[in-house]
């Protein structure tokens, strides 16, 4: 009895270290692809304070309190980090949330990732956070509502060119 007892903790044992290296192993791919974003940033530009909460922490900022909420000319919404472009200004509403809300995105240039019970938009590029997609809330015809961070974009004006960023 005592033998198989000991014969049994060594098997735990090993079970357990090997359940360990596994988890370092994925704790190790975790943080090189978050230096990864990391060195996106970095080779982009220094993020402000809030900017750097919304697009790296995933936060959200004040609504009716961002600067592209009550745009209206034409032109493209890009990524703040990376300059990828992700809405068109054809595509923007008032949805009367507090953020800039569009019903279609640049598909191929946005990513979307399961957040609880929400759907998270991320900069297919760089992974920066924008915001939160709905579905079915009835504000357009498409029955999508991308409700996105002003922080998280700069808007390229279509005539002039201009890039909103500061």
């Amino acid at each position: 009895m005592y033998i198989i007892n000991i014969m049994n903790k060594k098997t735990l044992l090993i079970l357990l270290s090997a359940l360990l290296i596994i988890s370092c192993d994925e704790s190790a791919n975790l943080q090189t692809q978050n230096n990864i974003s990391c060195e996106n940033i970095s080779a982009s530009k220094e993020l402000t304070e809030k900017e750097y909460h919304v697009l790296i922490n995933k936060g959200t900022e004040i609504p009716f309190t961002g600067d592209l909420l009550n745009i209206k000319e034409e032109g493209l919404y890009v990524c703040r980090i990376c300059n990828t472009p992700l809405f068109k200004s054809e595509d923007k509403f008032n949805s009367g949330t507090g953020w800039p809300s569009f019903d279609d995105a640049i598909t191929e240039n946005i990513k979307l990732l399961r957040d609880g019970g929400r759907v998270e938009v991320v900069c297919a590029k760089c992974g920066g956070h924008m915001g939160h997609v709905f579905y079915g809330e009835g504000f357009t015809d498409k029955e999508t509502r991308y409700c996105i961070n002003s922080v998280s974009l700069n808007f390229v004006n279509k005539f002039t060119n201009e890039n909103s960023e500061k």
